[in-house]
């Protein structure tokens, strides 16, 4: 009896016919982790490069100007919910834009700009006019008088796959925020005072240009 069970016994450890479905096993959540971060990062560099393309475009329309500088609000509407249909096939309800008409002033090596006129959609709010000591004048815009328009933009991401298991680890977040910030140089708009470059004023007359003068 004994001898009959040794038998089976080395019979069944020299039997590999169910391997290849262990080994399977094994690597299968291997297998599924790799293609879900390789969708899950996939999905966030597309909807990041879309925010990025949103901040392009909001900041061309507005440095465009109008041809009844300032531009109204009306005018300024229609280019921020233009995001609708850049950021497609992404949900827009939680984008914040923020667009800001900028001036540079290089006297005693200021580097920091100044907010001449600022405006945002519902979901962020404006920059305060006068000197914005958060930011520095990009490389190439760094002349006395630029005037260039700054368009901020940001996006709260909450991954496809894996956000729920995101929210078991303590104080870690299940969404990431994309953003993006272009400047752009005024192609349009009106020359205020003695400044020798045009300059868009935003959201509406109740603005002034960054001399003071009132458009």
């Amino acid at each position: 009896m004994l001898r009959r069970f040794l038998r089976r016994a080395a019979r069944l450890r020299r039997d590999r016919r169910a391997s290849a479905i262990v080994e399977f096993a094994v690597i299968l959540p291997v297998l599924l982790s790799i293609w879900a971060g390789m969708t899950e990062v996939a999905h966030a560099i597309d909807e990041w490069r879309k925010l990025t393309l949103l901040a392009r475009t909001v900041a061309d329309l507005t440095a465009q100007g109008d041809t009844q500088n300032p531009i109204g609000t009306a005018l300024m509407n229609d280019i921020v919910a233009s995001a609708a249909r850049v950021m497609r096939p992404f949900d827009t309800t939680n984008v914040k834009i923020v667009v800001s008409a900028m001036g540079v002033d290089l006297k005693n090596l200021n580097l920091f700009p100044r907010v001449c006129s600022s405006v945002a959609n519902g979901n962020a709010t404006a920059r305060a006019t006068g000197t914005a000591t958060d930011l520095l004048v990009p490389l190439g815009y760094q002349t006395t008088g630029m005037r260039y328009v700054l368009a901020e933009v940001s996006i709260a991401y909450t991954p496809m796959i894996g956000s729920a298991l995101v929210k078991l680890v303590k104080g870690v977040s299940n969404q990431i925020t994309f953003s993006a910030a272009v400047p752009w140089p005024t192609r349009g708009g009106t020359t205020y005072g003695t400044n020798t470059y045009t300059e868009v004023v935003v959201a509406g007359t109740t603005q002034k240009a960054c001399d003071g003068s009132t458009p």
